[in-house]
């Protein structure tokens, strides 16, 4: 069995600022790093899928690694449309894996399973583009790796989500990912962030889910009109477990704070 945990969006703030001047993010985060620690079994592999910080400042990078002191297990980082590809790779001098310069797309195994982290931040912009490059190295590393599963991370969802002021920043080539999807069959499921919500959808056979955030969590308006707006609900983060023998994940939602329980029934 593989277990990959995957926190999105938790943008970190410099100590004793507070994310959109009203919400502890910092807080919100280190109590899911408490979760994750009591997790059992622990999960093979942290996955946080963009937007580490909220400014991409080098203050916040130093604040993110102090959080992420206490987290047990193993992690991955990757940019969302709020970091900083240059002050990130500082950051993360001990994660080999993180490319030296350009777009920060990377793979690497975990356990039975072929993880691709794909890059799609458009430095200094806030909508999601995959180049002719990146998609070509995609193609590459579905083909190399064509008898292992494959789950594919990426900051921006591949799909419109419906909700008018999130879809002018979405990723604006899903198409071309699609395409390419499309010549492989040994992709399980794309995970993505961004969306500060919990959406399962498909991008031609291939299952797309997001995560939630630590923090806030954006209004379900799908009027055309739908001004900007978030929910202080509860902050969450998601478990993929990979049992083996050609079997799909199962993604399970997990909630983030002290719930009445357990009571004794099922």
């Amino acid at each position: 069995m593989t277990v990959i945990a995957q926190l999105s969006d938790i943008h970190v703030r410099p100590h004793g600022v507070l994310y959109q001047d009203a919400v502890d993010s910092n807080a919100m985060f280190s109590a899911a790093v408490d979760s994750l620690n009591s997790n059992r079994p622990e999960p093979d592999l942290v996955v946080i899928s963009g937007d580490l910080t909220d400014e991409g400042t080098v203050d916040e990078y130093q604040k993110l690694r102090e959080l992420l002191a206490r987290l047990r297990q193993p992690f991955v980082v990757m940019p969302g449309n709020h970091d900083n590809r240059g002050n990130l790779r500082a950051a993360f001098p001990d994660h080999p894996w993180l490319p030296g310069e350009g777009s920060l797309s990377f793979a690497r195994d975990v356990g039975q399973l072929r993880l691709v982290a794909l890059d799609t931040s458009v430095p200094g912009l806030h909508h999601g583009e995959l180049d002719a490059a990146s998609l070509a190295w995609l193609d590459d590393e579905l083909t190399v790796h064509r008898d292992q599963t494959v789950v594919i991370f990426m900051h921006h969802p591949p799909f419109m989500t419906g909700i008018p002021y999130l879809d002018i920043y979405g990723l604006r080539n899903a198409d071309a990912l699609a395409m390419v999807l499309a010549r492989h069959k040994n992709v399980d499921r794309i995970l993505a962030g961004h969306v500060h919500r919990s959406m399962q959808t498909r991008l031609g056979n291939v299952p797309v889910l997001t995560c939630p955030s630590t923090t806030t969590q954006i209004a379900l308006r799908v009027e055309a009109d739908a001004q900007p707006a978030s929910f202080l609900e509860p902050p969450a983060y998601m478990l993929h477990r990979w049992t083996g023998r050609g079997q799909p994940a199962v993604s399970h939602l997990c909630y983030v704070g002290r719930f009445e329980g357990p009571l004794p029934f099922a």
